[in-house]
């Protein structure tokens, strides 16, 4: 299942899990960007690339700093409110009844497909998980050096790691085996 757009921005600030200190921003990344506004490419024609950058990159700091506050379940600034509600202002969407196969629809479209369209519909997309999900599942990697965020569907809301047991949670259970081991064999050695 393909992560929702907000939470894909927000892991597009890439850390290397592993602990190299490498992090690489691929909304800088041409192939990336391109994918990831694939959707509503047609409607960005025209805009200066670097405009959409600049404006991804902004969203998601007021969408990240958010998010830390929500997983530290610390209250969040009215500041941050305030940037992502003007991020939705404008990008006003309006009703519009349209013919569907036998039937009709009555699906919300922006008034202006553009950059600010875009960025409304991942705003919105956050907001809707704030809203309608369970904010208290969204989560940080517990992975100092990943810091890659998640949304938990587990059961019982304990997921701690990213990429379901497979990645970060691997890596640091091994990262615990070691650690516990080389303990272990340090105290022999002071022993023997």
């Amino acid at each position: 299942m393909a992560d929702a757009p907000w939470l894909e921005l927000l892991n597009s600030d890439w850390h290397d899990y592993r602990g190299s200190g490498l992090r690489r921003d691929l909304v800088d990344d041409r192939a990336w960007l391109e994918r990831f506004v694939g959707p509503w490419a047609p409607a960005l024609e025209g805009i200066p690339e670097g405009d959409v950058r600049g404006a991804l990159k902004k969203l998601r700091r007021v969408i990240r700093a958010t998010v830390d506050c929500i997983a530290a379940r610390r209250n969040v600034p009215p500041r941050l409110w305030a940037a992502l509600n003007a991020v939705l202002a404008a990008s006003p969407f309006v009703r519009r009844v349209e013919r569907s196969g036998a039937g009709y629809s009555f699906p919300l479209v922006p008034r202006d497909p553009g950059l600010s369209a875009m960025l409304g519909e991942i705003a919105a997309g956050f907001g809707e998980t704030l809203a309608r999900g369970e904010p208290a599942r969204i989560k940080i990697c517990q992975n100092r050096d990943c810091l890659w965020v998640f949304y938990d569907r587990s059961k019982n809301r304990s997921r701690r790691w990213c990429e379901g047991g497979t990645g970060c949670g691997d890596l640091m259970k091994v990262r615990r085996f070691r650690a516990k081991h080389r303990h272990g064999t340090a105290d022999r050695a002071k022993r023997g």
